[in-house]
């Protein structure tokens, strides 16, 4: 509950600072999480990003706005957070199929984002396979990429063009040989996807020249498992959202520190892996006071 009352919170300071200024990360402050866990787990929850969001929201407002009153277009677009009547006429084309000047003369049917809101719900009896850790200081080397969890790009679509053979092929740059080589068992046993800091890593605990390092901090972490088998897009949404919209809230926990870690048992071998890979995620936590 308390989770719930802090996220309607963070919520409340948006809609309030629409209109002006909008610091995202006193929101995530408010909501008792970090910017980058707050704006990932809106995400996931809304199936929007942040930015589109508080786009939306801030263009429905106007369109209420244009209606209501006599402010110039101009006004409104800086109100609003954009550079220029232009640009703001532009945004408001594309989420409502009509402009500003038009709306307002002769009005006609928009595009309104109401306010979201968090609330208990009954989610059903999820199996969730859960233990808590004291993990220790752990080295690991990879490749990360910088993201912006408020731009379109949701965490699936960041998480699968890192991992995409097809585009910078990172897990090729970390082992020797292929997936699927006849009698290699390079890419068997773990590897890690770390969000820190607005950064996405792939990475593995073996060092090698020209990774990136990173440190995943000794402490505790409440640790998620699947079932085995399943498939990495659709295994990793399920679980973020069984830690943040169902365990989290109730759990007397609360998130520590800017990073969550993913963790996939994978085989080379294509029948193997399909038949015996599962994935966890590790989120560090501290007791609420």
């Amino acid at each position: 509950m308390d989770m719930i009352r802090a996220l309607n919170a963070a919520i409340r300071y948006m809609e309030d600072n629409l209109g002006g200024e909008l610091d995202l990360e006193q929101a995530a402050k408010i909501a008792c999480v970090n910017p980058d866990s707050f704006q990932r787990f809106f995400s996931y929850i809304t199936g929007m990003s942040l930015g589109e969001y508080v786009r939306a929201r801030r263009l429905s407002l106007a369109a209420m706005d244009l209606r209501a009153g006599e402010e110039a277009i101009v006004d409104l677009a800086v109100k609003y957070g954009y550079e220029s009547a232009a640009a703001f006429s532009r945004a408001f084309f594309r989420q409502h199929g009509i402009r500003p000047s038009d709306y307002r003369r002769r009005g006609g049917a928009i595009q309104l984002y109401p306010p979201v809101s968090f609330q208990i719900q009954v989610k059903g009896a999820k199996k969730m396979n859960f233990r808590m850790v004291e993990m220790k200081e752990t080295q690991l080397w990879g490749i990360s990429r910088a993201y912006d969890a408020q731009e379109k790009e949701c965490p699936e679509m960041i998480r699968h063009r890192l991992w995409a053979e097809e585009e910078e092929n990172i897990p090729g740059q970390l082992c020797e040989g292929a997936w699927n080589q006849p009698g290699s068992t390079a890419y068997d046993g773990l590897w890690y996807g770390v969000w820190k800091n607005g950064r996405y890593m792939i990475a593995r605990d073996a060092e090698k020249e020209g990774l990136e390092k990173i440190i995943l901090p000794a402490g505790a972490y409440a640790a998620f498992q699947t079932e085995k088998g399943g498939l990495a897009w659709e295994e990793f949404p399920r679980l973020f959202e069984l830690i943040f919209d169902c365990w989290l809230p109730t759990s007397g926990y609360r998130q520590k520190g800017d990073w969550i870690v993913e963790i996939s048992h994978l085989w080379t071998d294509h029948e193997a892996r399909k038949k015996n890979r599962y994935y966890e995620v590790w989120v560090p936590v501290e007791k609420r006071e």
